[in-house]
């Protein structure tokens, strides 16, 4: 006996029809009588008389109807109780994500994540690196996923990610045909660029300073990347970005050159605020990914 088929059999008394019941469970008739054909079994007793019109109950099936309700209430109300109180224990993470961080851990790790340490629930906000920063200041987030800030002295910054970065450019441009650029071969170019929520633009400034130049910037945009590949597709411009989280492919105009300055690289790693004692849930997500990069973990 099983709570599925007592749910079954309460569903046919209110509806005095196989048939009907059937639909609304979105099974077969078939299926749907032999549940209740091993339910008469086990109990050793007829619980409906079938007649042209439907069923109705026996005399049996009237006296344990109550008993059955009762008995699937109870049963509900102590799932409900027991999944509540699973809910409290609980430890509540809440993430942020600069825009490409979790598209290079990826979200299936998140999944995977959640499954192996079932006590953590997780809440996941996509934000700026800036934004990112705010909010793990000012206790929106325990933690975020983003670009090295620029001011550490708020910030205890745990390195995970490092990509090269990548010149995106016109292949009618002259600096298509290299193999690869230094940022002295981009002083007379017009620039699409992120704006300055994201801390990528502090290391492009610094390299573009010590280049000897100040960018002609063409547009500034947020999130928007298709945007940044239209305009250089229309010739517009050049956008240095991350080359793991550059896709390019559906556009035949354009083709990616590798930046030579080993100095110039996208750094993203966890933050948490610098005087913050750190969960364990904290240090467990943290530890989960350091792991799968082969870094040290944190105790």
């Amino acid at each position: 006996m099983d709570i599925t088929s007592l749910r079954y059999f309460i569903k046919v008394c209110q509806n005095h029809s196989f048939t009907k019941t059937a639909k609304e469970l979105f099974i077969t008739q078939q299926a749907l009588s032999k549940r209740i054909n091993n339910l008469e079994k086990e109990i050793g007793a007829p619980l409906f008389i079938r007649n042209s019109n439907g069923v109705d109950l026996t005399d049996f099936g009237k006296y344990i109807l109550p008993k059955t309700e009762a008995l699937v209430k109870y049963f509900d109300d102590f799932v409900f109780d027991i999944s509540s109180n699973v809910d409290k224990q609980k430890e509540k993470l809440k993430i942020g994500f600069a825009p490409g961080t979790l598209q290079v851990l990826g979200a299936k790790e998140i999944v995977e994540f959640e499954k192996e340490f079932c006590d953590i629930e997780i809440d996941i906000f996509e934000y700026s690196d800036v934004e990112c920063e705010l909010n793990v200041l000012n206790g929106s987030l325990d933690l975020a996923l983003t670009v090295k800030p620029k001011d550490e002295k708020k910030f205890k910054y745990y390195h995970l990610i490092k990509e090269n970065l990548i010149a995106i450019v016109n292949k009618n441009n002259p600096l298509a045909s290299k193999k690869s650029v230094k940022f002295e071969d981009l002083k007379n170019e017009k620039f699409i660029l992120l704006d300055d929520t994201f801390r990528i633009q502090l290391v492009l400034m610094d390299h573009f300073n010590r280049a000897g130049f100040i960018p002609n910037v063409y547009f500034k945009f947020n999130h928007d990347l298709n945007a940044a590949y239209d305009f250089v597709e229309s010739n517009k411009g050049i956008f240095v970005f991350v080359d793991k989280l550059t896709h390019v492919e559906k556009y035949n105009n354009i083709c990616c050159i590798p930046i030579d300055a080993p100095t110039v690289f996208w750094d993203a790693g966890f933050i948490v605020k610098k005087d913050a004692k750190i969960s364990n849930a904290t240090k467990r997500f943290m530890n989960y990914f350091f792991s799968k990069y082969n870094k040290d973990t944190i105790e």
